[in-house]
């Protein structure tokens, strides 16, 4: 690495680290502030990699609904009061923000359990949950494999650029299925006894066909009125996996016989 790419990245590192800051103290004064909150507030639950960037940008285009990306994504001192002075904020009647299992499980340390936030946040602070999941084990994980070297969603403006098929350990893939399993457990405690909209990937998010019906079910389960979306993200990961994975053949061969050869094409 060059040292213009050294100074880069320290450069963006320090600005990531004092726009958290800000936001954190933006959202602190907006807690503090004593505005009501908006009318009806949501949060969008669920595990990277499985659609909610995609789901984060269709509803943010509902006219009256503000929705916020990853709020926890960073350690903050109060994170109840963080979310809802996010909230205050919102001019919006309808506030909705993201937050990722694991921000709830690695990230964040709430007062009391932590597999309470969801529900202290429903029933004290009346936020409705929407709970998006990815059903396919080994896409999932090949995503998440893939995030780690590239990007599997641009921009629309971004310049075209066929995604390459990815050389993957089939060790490695086994274990990313594991850990998004043992996530997918954690996310049902939190979510027992919840009342919630279960969604998931590939029946709401994968196709752009679905997506204006996607935006009605959500808006249904809110009690707002929709609007015609569109996301502004586009799938560019090549829809089948013997395209995705350049030795696709050994990782079948790896995955025969267990619980996870279901999930190949």
């Amino acid at each position: 690495m060059s040292l213009v790419d050294d100074i880069e990245t320290f450069v963006r590192r320090r600005y990531l680290f004092v726009r958290q800051q800000l936001r954190h103290l933006q959202a602190g004064l907006g807690y503090l502030s004593g505005r009501p909150l908006p009318e009806t507030r949501f949060v969008l639950f669920g595990r990277g990699r499985s659609g909610t960037t995609a789901l984060v940008s269709m509803l943010d285009d509902v006219p009256g609904l503000r929705c916020e990306g990853e709020v926890l994504h960073n350690y903050v001192p109060f994170p109840y009061r963080h979310v809802l002075g996010r909230a205050a904020r919102c001019s919006a009647p309808t506030y909705g923000c993201k937050i990722l299992s694991y921000q709830i499980q690695d990230v964040q340390r709430p007062p009391g359990r932590p597999e309470d936030f969801l529900r202290t946040l429903h029933r004290e602070h009346g936020f409705r949950i929407l709970y998006l999941r990815r059903t396919n084990l080994v896409r999932h994980a090949l995503s998440n494999i893939q995030a780690r070297r590239d990007t599997f969603h641009r921009k629309k403006s971004d310049p075209d650029a066929g995604p390459a098929a990815l050389h993957v350990d089939p060790t490695h893939v086994v274990e990313w299925m594991e850990s998004s399993e043992r996530l997918g457990a954690y996310e049902q405690t939190l979510l027992d006894d919840l009342p919630h909209l279960p969604l998931t990937y590939e029946t709401h998010i994968r196709d752009a066909e679905a997506h204006q019906a996607t935006v009605d079910t959500v808006c249904d389960f809110l009690g707002i009125e929709s609007g015609p979306v569109e996301s502004s993200y586009r799938k560019v990961a090549p829809p089948a996996l013997r395209d995705r994975v350049a030795n696709y053949d050994e990782l079948a061969a790896h995955l025969a016989g267990t619980q996870y050869e279901t999930y190949l094409d």
